[in-house]
């Protein structure tokens, strides 16, 4: 009995625990699940709608509601990664693609943030995205 709730305590923490992992697993992971829309550099396909992240992923954290929609896109919230992968993946996103953003107060995410901003649905996602750009352009005086 005691075992097992140690145990029960023990894997609590680490879901808990900020998520700081693996970088080279999430640069796997970014290969496989994000790297055909959004290329190898980060820098997307801006014709086709595919927004790039070099230099800009990180602005999303400086305006209310970014930070979680970073982790509710869709092709991030409903993908096959558990919330340990999601995190560190996101996580080094921020710290590859936007570092000097990401430097700025950056607090990585951690599997447990990750796993409650996946219980909710962004259902209008251009319009959530759009009202955040432009969130971000009025805040960073573009």
């Amino acid at each position: 009995m005691k075992v097992s709730r140690l145990l029960v305590i023990w894997l609590s923490v680490l879901t808990a625990v900020t998520v700081y992992a693996d970088d080279r697993r999430a640069k796997v992971n970014y290969q496989l699940h994000c790297q055909g829309c959004h290329t190898g550099d980060g820098s997307g396909h801006p014709g086709r709608q595919i927004p790039t992240l070099t230099n800009y992923m990180g602005k999303f954290l400086t305006v209310e509601g970014g930070r979680e929609f970073l982790i509710q896109v869709p092709g991030a919230a409903q993908s096959q990664l558990n919330d340990i992968e999601l995190a560190e993946l996101t996580n080094w996103m921020l710290k590859s693609f936007d570092p000097e953003t990401a430097k700025k107060g950056f607090e990585p995410y951690s599997a447990t943030e990750v796993g409650q901003l996946r219980k909710s649905m962004v259902l209008d996602f251009t319009g959530t995205r759009e009202a955040l750009v432009k969130k971000i352009e009025i805040a960073n005086n573009y």
